[in-house]
């Protein structure tokens, strides 16, 4: 969301950006200006107590197109949709009350909110304003708070806006989406495409980077809020993932938290390591990157050009990968489909071997990054916006 905030405030309009405490940091990071809302949540903690979505870490493939086709889920699948979505309206439920608070005092014209933040659209009914759902770059629109993605919303969301006496939104007035055309599933009413622009952070380029390498450089990298999710059932497959790459003649480097580093323990030496270090500043001068299929590093490398083999644990981020392999730009391996395999390290690195061998995949690669470059920049979102505001 950032860069259409940047966006937004470039052309000289006011923004706040709300949510938990634990993000104030992260937000102010970017440069924009906070307004912290409820109390602090430990998201990972919560997931792994909460029974409902043990498996959603744990899976296979999920059907093709399933959030298109939500009839061909089954009753399992189904569950664990209506349990995240429970999720979310807790953390609504514990933002609400200083959010509305907050609108009330500022009466902002407008309320854009990330997709499954579902105090976002309460607040734009609290206040009788327009409100924009952001999607997060996963093909397909995230409709949790809807009844097996269906017409009818699950009873917690419609409470939301019960406490408030607030009608109840289940469609918002436009939804903005950075995923590239080439990985969605065909236009839909009121969705606007937007240009997706990496934002992975602060940071500061090291100079090592500067220096083109004399091998084919491959990221590897997992992300941090799967660390976050995870904890140490993150780093055996972040370490599988390592040594596969290791066996081959190319440079490694390994983009990480410090958290992550620590959980990993001892590396290969021939292993570099980059601490916090963005996305956007390292990956121009690789060939290749191996992730967990999230779609911040997804659409980071997609914009970049780069071939990539996702390896996924959980149904959004392995729908970024089929869809992305799908254009021919990469591969997309499961989390349950090397748990099966004979040599897990030797599945990952036969498959990276031919995604640095056949052209194809760079070919299809660099026609993925040309055809985002021509979806209209956040610039032309924010005279959405303002079309928005002014009715």
């Amino acid at each position: 969301m950032v860069p259409l905030e940047w966006a937004a405030r470039a052309a000289g309009h006011e923004v706040r950006v709300a949510s938990a405490p634990s993000l104030t940091g992260a937000i102010t990071a970017s440069g924009l200006p906070a307004v912290p809302v409820g109390r602090a949540v430990d998201l990972g903690r919560a997931a792994r107590q909460d029974r409902d979505l043990v498996a959603w870490h744990d899976h296979d493939r999920w059907p093709q197109g399933w959030p298109v086709r939500p009839e061909l889920l089954d009753e399992r699948r189904l569950g664990l949709l209506e349990a995240l979505g429970q999720r979310q309206f807790a953390m609504a439920a514990n933002m609400l009350d200083d959010l509305v608070a907050f609108g009330r005092a500022w009466r902002p014209d407008l309320v854009v909110h990330d997709a499954v933040s579902y105090a976002g659209p309460v607040l734009a009914s609290v206040l009788g304003v327009p409100g924009v759902s952001h999607l997060w770059g996963s093909p397909g629109l995230q409709r949790l708070e809807m009844k097996g993605l269906g017409s009818e919303p699950q009873d917690g969301y419609v409470r939301l806006f019960e406490r408030f006496g607030a009608a109840v939104r289940t469609w918002p007035d436009a939804w903005v989406d950075p995923c590239p055309p080439a990985m969605g599933f065909g236009p839909a009413d009121g969705v606007h495409p937007m240009r997706y622009v990496p934002y992975n952070g602060p940071g500061a380029l090291p100079d090592r980077l500067l220096d083109r390498p004399e091998r084919p450089r491959v990221c590897v990298t997992w992300g941090a809020t799967t660390a976050r999710l995870l904890g140490a059932a993150m780093a055996d497959l972040l370490r599988q993932a390592v040594e596969a790459v290791t066996a081959l003649p190319v440079e490694v480097v390994l983009t990480t938290t410090a958290d992550q580093r620590e959980l990993l323990g001892d590396l290969p030496g021939s292993v570099r390591t980059e601490v916090s270090v963005p996305l956007h500043l390292l990956l121009p001068t690789c060939t290749a990157v191996v992730h967990h299929g999230g779609a911040g590093t997804t659409l980071t490398a997609a914009r970049l050009g780069l071939p990539q083999l996702t390896v996924t644990r959980r149904p959004e981020p392995s729908l970024n990968g089929e869809r992305q392999a799908a254009t021919g730009a990469g591969i997309h391996l499961t989390y349950g489909e090397l748990s099966r395999a004979a040599d897990p390290v030797k599945e990952i690195r036969e498959h990276l071997a031919r995604l640095l061998e056949v052209p194809s995949y760079r070919e299809a690669a660099l026609r993925l990054a040309a055809g985002m470059r021509r979806v209209p920049p956040p610039a032309e979102t924010v005279s959405v916006l303002e079309g928005l505001a002014r009715k």
